[in-house]
């Protein structure tokens, strides 16, 4: 059905916001399960890991049918310094440039605090950006 709602299709626009920075040295973007799969595949620099961090309910009308919720989506950028390479603060701000702000259904992309703090970790940086969005839902009439 191409009118059902995708819950989760924020993290698909994340990746095709984020897809063109593979022009300016980004290696990969992936949409990952969970912090360790992020750091499994951190063997590809630079690299972007988008990971949904759940949701937080505004509010209910209609007796609880329709419903608004914030999602919260983290991006981490993975990094190593190399030669001839741009730093893991240039490769931030372009992320922050490409994502901030943007449509996505009804709603667009802002910047919030990152849930988890940057990590460190054989050679590798993680540094996590996050973004809220909001879903509105809408329950069947019984």
């Amino acid at each position: 059905m191409s009118d059902e709602l995708d819950y989760l299709s924020a993290g698909g626009r994340l990746k095709t916001l984020l897809e063109p920075l593979k022009s300016q040295g980004l290696r990969e973007v992936f949409i990952a399960t969970d912090i360790d799969d992020a750091k499994q595949k951190s063997q590809i620099s630079p690299a972007v890991h988008i990971m949904y961090r759940g949701d937080r309910l505004e509010e209910n009308t209609q007796s609880g049918r329709v419903s608004k919720a914030t999602q919260t989506w983290l991006l981490i950028l993975i990094h190593r310094s190399q030669p001839n390479q741009a730093s893991a603060g240039v490769f931030l701000s372009r992320i922050l440039s490409v994502v901030a702000g943007q449509n996505h259904g009804e709603s667009t992309f802002k910047r919030v605090t990152a849930p988890v703090a940057p990590g460190y970790s054989g050679g590798f940086v993680y540094l996590p950006l996050a973004f809220e969005i909001t879903v509105k839902t809408k329950g069947e009439r019984q």
